[in-house]
């Protein structure tokens, strides 16, 4: 029995419960409280309300570009980023130009995808990757999901190795963006120019700039149904934890249908070989079990794995990759659980954040690593490894502390950074790694409040047990689908007397209770992974809970359930 991880549910939350729920009409009540002020398109996403290629900035001027070395017979390479959304959008871009511009066209267009190393070469557009793409023979060089902050390296190696960029990403540009760039960016937070969501993952930075080249070319550019690349974005969408309202609900909402289709055969096989079938995927799936894969190839395989699995249309090939894939997310997760133990040791519980460095642990994990910690003791988190005298990290965060912009109050100490407010990478400098923890850590035990380190839970709905039913469940159908920024909706209910305790599982770890609420009937809760709790909850005890209902279905029966969240003693 693996302890080091805290195996209970009991909360230590902030629970933030809404008055009972008076409104016969839940999904009305939903929105108004979630601010959705378009119903009608919230509820029916529709392609025709994804904003125009012509609003990204620079996307024409790209397109033009990019048709102009495809004319001359020059040779283009991808450059993505070695996550799910660097692989996805590497893997949009290379089909449509490689496929589907080489076929209208009637011409071979030399494109090639490449992607670095997570371990030796990092984020972003190095000196290593460039010199790599310049080996490989490009003429020009198309980044996706990343190179924004990268304007030094670029306009040096305009000038000086006469290699043409066009730069496409969707991470937050640096202050300066906006002046002395040699080179197209498209992106959709540029200054004065921003798209209308500005929320949105790199492959639909690309999946855009695929429509601007169509009608660059004079191809079709309606988005439909059947429009090539919907499915990978909406996997870059939940892998990318970019909000599920405006366009991104849309693209996800429709690239979801084209996954349930299993027509991309990669993506086919590997939800198989993780034993789902492609017709019953959903948001938790892209998110908990098909995208780590996915990303496992980044963080610990080969990235170029994981975009020939997403391209390939040979039924072989991809079989052998998917199951490589599988294999690669087993030893990561080991690794993560691993590195994990190891780290909790090391942690000092009084300080307002954690940073945990080790000693080479591996470069790909340390990230799962500081979310998982961020998780469990909700405060700022950096995880941080020397792997013979160089230190890489990531950090997560929490509401309140912009972790990118707290990194450039210490770039004194760091060689180069970059990421988004809850959420960022960093390489430091060895000599003075300990006043860089020293410093941040000083700075957060200063600036963090007990307030601020408290998470807030906030309760969608305060409901009777009597509530819990199929109607109910049908009814929040129409929010889906769900995912950071859309929440399922979390539910509230009070004053439940333990009839029944039951635990499951091969280690104890799980426990199911039949309650007493309101109303005649019984309603079973389901808490997964609560060890340390099964003793403290006993028959005629009374708890609130928060959670989700489901229907369970085993040995061909059907039963509603409440999956429980978080519990707490009910106190009268």
């Amino acid at each position: 029995m693996n302890n080091s991880l805290t195996m209970s549910l009991e909360t230590k939350s902030n629970w933030n419960i809404p008055e009972k729920l008076k409104s016969k009409d839940l999904v009305k009540y939903l929105l108004e409280k979630r601010d959705i002020k378009d119903a009608e398109d919230f509820l029916n996403p529709s392609l025709d309300n994804i904003p125009s290629y012509e609003k990204l900035f620079n996307a024409k001027k790209a397109a033009k570009k990019i048709l102009k070395f495809v004319k001359a017979g020059k040779k283009i390479a991808i450059h993505g980023d070695y996550d799910s959304d660097g692989i996805c959008a590497t893997s949009v871009l290379w089909d449509f130009l490689y496929r589907d511009l080489a076929k209208y066209l009637d011409t071979k267009i030399d494109v090639v995808p490449y992607i670095p190393s997570r371990i030796d070469q990092g984020y972003g557009l190095t000196e290593s990757s460039l010199n790599d793409v310049i080996d490989l023979g490009a003429d020009l060089l198309i980044s996706v999901d990343c190179g924004v902050r990268d304007k030094i390296i670029l306009n040096q190696y305009v000038e000086e190795k006469k290699l043409d960029f066009v730069i496409t990403d969707h991470h937050q540009p640096p202050e300066d963006i906006a002046t002395d760039l040699n080179y197209i960016l498209v992106h959709q937070m540029y200054p004065g120019k921003e798209y209308p969501d500005r929320e949105i993952c790199g492959t639909t930075v690309a999946f855009l700039l695929v429509q601007a080249i169509k009608a660059e070319a004079g191809m079709e550019t309606e988005v439909n149904e059947n429009t090539k690349g919907l499915d990978l974005v909406a996997l870059s969408t939940v892998t990318d934890m970019m909000p599920l309202v405006g366009v991104n609900r849309i693209f996800v909402t429709y690239g979801l249908k084209q996954l349930q289709k299993g027509t991309r055969l990669g993506f086919r096989m590997l939800a198989l070989r993780a034993g789902i079938e492609p017709k019953d995927i959903d948001t938790y799936h892209l998110g908990y079990v098909i995208g780590p894969r996915i990303n496992a190839a980044g963080r610990i395989g080969s990235p170029l794995e994981a975009v020939k699995l997403l391209v390939s249309t040979d039924e072989k090939q991809c079989q052998e990759i998917a199951n490589d894939l599988n294999d690669v997310n087993f030893s990561r997760q080991k690794m993560t659980s691993d590195i994990l133990e190891n780290a909790k040791m090391n942690i000092v519980e009084t300080d307002n954040l954690i940073f945990v460095l080790g000693n080479g642990w591996h470069e790909g994990i340390i990230g799962l690593v500081a979310g998982k910690l961020g998780e469990e003791f909700y405060k700022p988190v950096l995880v941080a490894t020397n792997n013979e005298g160089i230190i890489k990290g990531s950090a997560r965060s929490i509401k309140g502390f912009n972790i990118t912009k707290t990194l450039e109050k210490y770039e004194m100490y760091l060689e180069r950074f970059g990421g988004h407010e809850l959420a960022a990478g960093f390489t430091a400098k060895l000599d003075t790694i300990e006043e860089f923890r020293t410093e941040i850590t000083n700075y957060a035990n200063e600036t963090l409040t007990e307030e601020n380190l408290t998470r807030d839970v906030k309760i969608d709905l305060n409901l009777d047990a009597d509530d819990v039913s199929y109607a109910l469940i049908n009814s929040m159908k129409a929010l889906e689908p769900y995912g950071y920024g859309n929440p399922k909706p979390l539910i509230y209910l009070e004053d439940l007397i333990v009839v029944k305790k039951y635990i499951m599982g091969k280690e104890k770890s799980h426990m199911k209770l039949m309650v007493k609420g309101t109303g005649v009937e019984l309603l079973n809760i389901v808490l997964f992974n609560c060890f340390d709790d099964t003793e403290k909850v006993n028959e005629n005890d009374s708890i609130d809970v928060i959670g989700y209902p489901s229907v369970n279905v085993w040995n061909g029966n059907e039963t509603i359930q409440f999956q429980a969240k978080e519990w707490r003693r009910h106190i009268s």
